[in-house]
C-alpha cells in the first residue's frame, strides 16, 4: 500500500469540490448579469489561471508540493467570501476578485496534485501502477463532486448562497489534509532562470508534449464550457434550477466511472486511440444537439462527461511519462495547463456572445468544430508519438544539493520510467 495515498485521494475529493458551480449562472443572472458578462467573468477567471500556472508550478517544484496544495485550498475560502460579497453589495468588482482568487486556488492545485502523486509513487518504487492509480485517484475527485452537487441541490432550493458556504468549509478541510501529507523527496534549489529554461526545453524538445498542449487548447474549452451552457439548456426545457445539482452529479458520476477505468483502457487500447476518440465523440454529441431538438438532447451532455473523465488522467499520464526530472515536473504540467486555458480564454467570450445573439443550435455546432479540430490535432500527436518520431524521456539532471547516493538512485529511477510511446504494445505490463 502506498503510504499517504488514502489521504491524498481524500484531498482530491474535497479540494476542487466547488458545490456552487451548477448554480453559478443562475446566481449571477439573478444579480442582472447577461450571458456575455458571465462568460467574460469566466474569461477573467481563466486568464488569471493562465498567469498563475507557471509561477505556481515553480513554487510547487521549489518549495514542496504539499505546501502549495494546502495554500491553494485555503485561498478558495477567500474566493467564496468574495462571491458572497459580490451578491450582497451588487458589485462587479467583488465578483471579479472572487474569480481571480478561485483561479489562483485552482492553479495551485490542478496539475500539482498529479505531480505530487507521480513523485509519491516514485519515492516508494511503485511507478508501475501509476496509470491505474492516476485514473482511480481522479475518480475520487469526480465522486467528491457527485456528493457535493447532490448536497448543493438541497441547499440551493433554500438559498444558492449556502452553496458557497459549504464550498468554503470543504476547501478549509482539504487545506488541513494537504498539510498532513508526506512530502516525497524532490531534487530542487536550482536558480529560477535555469529551472524555467530547462522546463521549457523539456516541452520544446518533446513532440508528444507539444501535441498534447495543442490538443488541450481545443478540447478543454469544449469539455468545460458545459458548466455554463448546462443551466441555459436546462432552462430551455423547463428543468428547475434546483435540479441542476443532480444533473451535474450524474455527469460527474459518469466521469468517475471513466476515470476509474482509465488505466484499463490505456492497457487495452493505448493512449493514442483514446486521444482520437475523446474529441470525436464529444464533437458528435454537440453536433447532434445543434441540429436536433427536444429535451432528450440534454442527455447528450453525458458524452462529454465521459470524455472529461478520461481526458485528465490520459493527459497527465502522457506528460508525466515524458518528464524524468522530478524537480521540473510540476512546472511542465503547469505549462500544459496554461496552454489549455489560453484556448478557453479565447473561445469562452465567443461562446458567450453566441449564447446572447443566437439560439443554442449554432452554439453547439460551433463547439462541435472545436472537437473536430482537436481530433485532427490528436491524430498528429499519435503520429508524432510513434515510430521514428517517438519521444525519448528527458534525462534526469540531479541537483547539486542531493547526496551522491541519492543522485545515483534518482538516476537509476529516471531510466525506468515507462516509455513515452503512444503505441498500445508499449503499455502492456
Amino acid at each position: 500500500m502506498v503510504r499517504g495515498l488514502k489521504r491524498f485521494n481524500l484531498f482530491r475529493a474535497l479540494s476542487l469540490n466547488w458545490v456552487f458551480v451548477p448554480f453559478q449562472w443562475e446566481y449571477l443572472a439573478s444579480h442582472g448579469y447577461s450571458g456575455t458578462t458571465i462568460l467574460w467573468l469566466n474569461a477573467i477567471f481563466t486568464a488569471t489561471a493562465v498567469i498563475c500556472e507557471i509561477p505556481t508550478g515553480v513554487l510547487a517544484d521549489r518549495l514542496g508540493r504539499k505546501k502549495v496544495l494546502s495554500l491553494g485550498a485555503l485561498i478558495m475560502v477567500a474566493a467564496c467570501g468574495f462571491f458572497l460579497m459580490g451578491g450582497e453589495f451588487e458589485s462587479f468588482f467583488y465578483f471579479t476578485l472572487a474569480n481571480v482568487f478561485a483561479a489562483a486556488s485552482m492553479a495551485m492545485i490542478s496539475g500539482k496534485d498529479s505531480a505530487y502523486l507521480y513523485d509519491l509513487l516514485a519515492s516508494q518504487d511503485d511507478l508501475g501502477r501509476y496509470a491505474r492509480i492516476e485514473g482511480t485517484s481522479t475518480a475520487y475527485k469526480a465522486l467528491g463532486n457527485v456528493v457535493g452537487y447532490v448536497a448543493g441541490s438541497q441547499l440551493a432550493s433554500h438559498s444558492i448562497e449556502m452553496t458557497f458556504g459549504i464550498t468554503a468549509l470543504l476547501s478549509l478541510a482539504s487545506s488541513v489534509i494537504a498539510a498532513t501529507l508526506p512530502e516525497p523527496p524532490v531534487a530542487r534549489k536550482h536558480e529560477i532562470e535555469r529551472h524555467l529554461g530547462e522546463s521549457f526545453n523539456i516541452v520544446r524538445t518533446s513532440r508528444v508534449i507539444i501535441g498534447v498542449m495543442c490538443f488541450s487548447m481545443f478540447l478543454f474549452p469544449l469539455l468545460r464550457v458545459g458548466i455554463f451552457l448546462d443551466p441555459v439548456h436546462a432552462k430551455l426545457h423547463g428543468i428547475p434550477v434546483a435540479f441542476m445539482g443532480y444533473a451535474f452529479a450524474l455527469k460527474d458520476l459518469v466521469s468517475a466511472v471513466s476515470s476509474w477505468n482509465a488505466g484499463r483502457l490505456v492497457r487495452w487500447l493505448g493512449k493514442g486511440p483514446i486521444l482520437l476518440l475523446l474529441p470525436s465523440v464529444s464533437a458528435l454529441a454537440f453536433l447532434i444537439q445543434g441540429i436536433s431538438h427536444g429535451a432528450w438532447c440534454y442527455a447528450m451532455y453525458l458524452v462529454p462527461a465521459l470524455a472529461m473523465g478520461l481526458y485528465s488522467p490520459i493527459i497527465r499520464i502522457l506528460i508525466n511519462e515524458n518528464v524524468a526530472a522530478s524537480e521540473r515536473r510540476a512546472t511542465v504540467l503547469s505549462i500544459e495547463g496554461m496552454f489549455r486555458r489560453l484556448g478557453y480564454v479565447f473561445f469562452s467570450p465567443i461562446i458567450g456572445w453566441l449564447v446572447d445573439s443566437f439560439s443554442l443550435g449554432p452554439v453547439f455546432v460551433a463547439m462541435a468544430f472545436l472537437g473536430f479540430a482537436a481530433s485532427g490535432i490528436s491524430a498528429l500527436t499519435i503520429v508524432a508519438g510513434n515510430g521514428k518520431l517517438a519521444d525519448k524521456v528527458q534525462p534526469e539532471m540531479p541537483s547539486d544539493n542531493v547526496a551522491s547516493i541519492d543522485r545515483a538512485r534518482e538516476a537509476r529511477r529516471s531510466h525506468t520510467i515507462p516509455g513515452a510511446s503512444l503505441d498500445r504494445r508499449a503499455n502492456r505490463p
